[in-house]
């Protein structure tokens, strides 16, 4: 079938890591919009992703707890 040494991986862009502050392994918040949406990491636009960690920023600066239905409401 293949060689299954190789680990899985995907392709992102470094402004995810350098400008907007994503890190891995990624939160639960951030695991539950990617099976909302089927999509992987790399399938989302910076601009998407970036709307994600504004939320939740947003969130912990008001104190409202982080779910995927708020953000889905927002």
């Amino acid at each position: 079938m293949g060689d299954t040494s190789n680990p899985p991986f995907f392709y992102m862009y470094q402004c995810f890591f350098r400008e907007l502050g994503v890190c891995l392994p990624f939160s639960q918040f951030e695991c539950d919009f990617l099976n909302f949406v089927n999509s992987a990491p790399c399938q989302l636009h910076p601009n998407s992703w970036g709307f994600l960690r504004d939320f939740q920023v947003l969130c912990s600066i008001l104190g409202i707890g982080l779910s995927l239905p708020v953000f889905l409401h927002f």
